[in-house]
């Protein structure tokens, strides 16, 4: 099996951080266990990064974007050659 090398790209290291604060207004223990949570689904892109479905956002992209659902959020992804960039973390309430 393929592995791939996954990279979080600084505008979703960006959206991660800004999340985690937000939730750390509630809850410091909630908001480091989310943030556990994603990146630990995040790096399992590493294998088979082609199973998940392409974003809806797709058409707008001159690559193939794709999907992540993580609870609420959608880790946005492209496949690279060998390495999976992860380049944005969105919430639903936030515009597609």
């Amino acid at each position: 099996m393929k592995q791939y090398h996954v990279e979080i790209l600084d505008e979703a290291i960006n959206e991660l951080e800004g999340f985690v604060d937000y939730i750390a207004e509630d809850s410091v223990i909630n908001a480091l266990n989310w943030y556990e949570r994603v990146k630990k689904a995040i790096f399992t892109l590493d294998k088979m990064p082609e199973r998940h479905s392409i974003a809806d956002e797709n058409p707008v992209f001159p690559f193939e974007l794709r999907c992540l659902l993580v609870e609420d959020y959608r880790v946005l992804y492209r496949i690279n050659g060998d390495t999976v960039e992860v380049l944005h973390v969105k919430h639903p309430r936030m515009n597609r």
